[in-house]
């Protein structure tokens, strides 16, 4: 079903977003970019109801149940809440959004068949092909509300993707900014070296991370010392694994790891605008590396039975088509994904290490098709106000 591009929201209408954390991270940080951008962009009253709300603060230091936080109420989700079970058709919200298909509290639920608002279910993001004809879905209840579904996607005819207005200038001006890697770096306690180049790391605990290190450790071991070259001193490279505190955390003393604070949204993405390659994981963190334009590579969540190869290919596909890459840069960056994706096996530890040397060689041509694709994709609108003109046009 076509997504309408034109974002018109009534100030002042009432939205509720129910977040159930399942992943204690991306759950939490996808309800609170989205209701943030709501009701900033969109100046929307926005309460968002989560039931773990220790997960969200350790997103958004300050955050605490009760309290409005840039121009969000946060809710601590119980569903014995009088608030939840004995709610009056008024209070409801205007819009509903469940994420990710989380069920709503039953007294909520039966104050909805009374007043009907709009009620979403704001589903995972896939790059594949039946998202577009799945998307904007009705879902008819035996108690006469309806469900529609909202798919996030790459795709005009999908949910697209999270994206604040503001998001891309101030990626720029952090590009334009000479001191601003270093100082960020800085900030966080990592002074950079001469020839010293990053890669942020954030993974699922399955993840070959050891093996990814000692792929690092190889490739410097084959690197000469500094040597001069047409009069001038050429540097060695040395790779920095910067890995966030809780990642990885019996791999802290392995060689070029630099363990760096656990960080905020916003400081998490100046990390990733500070690196020359970002392993990320699930939606969020994928989204965000998208954005930043460097190159990626993606771990998907895990499923049994290989379910989430499917969900890899289309991604992989998608990108590729858009960024254009020469095909040595794309062989290097699809081996790579194969391999930080295979189950964990005696067999498989050599893929990654395999996989890293023409990975890295190709980072120039990654980092230009990672440009090309976000320049084509924010030619498009983004998740928020596809949503907002959805739900005005059921209103």
């Amino acid at each position: 079903m076509p997504t309408s591009t034109s974002a018109e929201a009534s100030p002042g209408l009432r939205w509720d977003i129910f977040c159930r954390v399942v992943d204690n991270l991306g759950d939490a940080a996808i309800c609170w970019r989205l209701a943030r951008q709501l009701a900033n962009e969109y100046s929307l009253a926005v309460r968002l109801w989560i039931d773990q709300p220790q997960a969200l603060s350790r997103l958004v230091p300050g955050t605490r149940p009760g309290q409005m936080q840039d121009r969000v109420s946060i809710e601590y989700w119980r569903d014995d809440d009088s608030r939840l079970t004995l709610t009056e058709p008024e209070q409801l919200a205007d819009v509903v959004i469940a994420g990710f298909a989380c069920e709503l509290p039953a007294g909520y639920r039966h104050c909805m068949t009374l007043r009907r608002p709009v009620w979403i279910n704001l589903d995972y993001l896939s790059a594949q092909d039946w998202v577009d004809s799945h998307h904007g879905l009705p879902s008819p209840k035996a108690d006469g509300l309806t469900e529609y579904f909202f798919f996030p996607g790459f795709t005009p005819e999908s949910g697209g993707l999270l994206r604040e207005a503001d998001l891309i200038d101030r990626c720029e001006r952090f590009d334009r900014n000479p001191s601003a890697r270093f100082d960020f770096l800085r900030s966080i306690g990592i002074d950079a070296e001469p020839g010293e180049r990053f890669m942020s790391l954030f993974c699922y605990s399955d993840s070959p991370v050891a093996d990814l290190i000692d792929g690092l450790t190889a490739i410097e071991g084959r690197v000469p010392a500094a040597t001069v070259m047409a009069g001038k001193t050429v540097m060695p490279v040395s790779w920095r694994l910067l890995i966030p505190e809780g990642i990885a955390p019996e791999l802290s003393v392995r060689c070029g790891v630099r363990r760096v604070p656990f960080l905020s949204q916003t400081d998490y993405d100046q990390l990733l605008w500070s690196c020359d390659l970002n392993w990320v994981r699930g939606e969020d963190s994928l989204v965000r590396a998208l954005w930043s334009g460097r190159p990626l590579i993606w771990q998907a969540y895990r499923q049994s039975g290989e379910a989430h190869r499917p969900k890899l290919e289309a991604f992989l596909n998608r990108w590729l088509k858009i960024a254009k890459l020469p095909e040595p840069a794309a062989t290097a960056w699809r081996k790579a994904h194969t391999a930080w994706n295979t189950a964990p096996d005696p067999a498989s530890r050599a893929l990654i290490s395999a996989a890293l040397p023409p990975t890295l060689d190709q980072l120039p041509a990654l980092a230009a098709g990672a440009r090309r694709w976000r320049t084509a994709q924010i030619e498009q609108s983004d998740l928020a106000g596809r949503l907002v003109a959805f739900a005005a046009g059921k209103l």
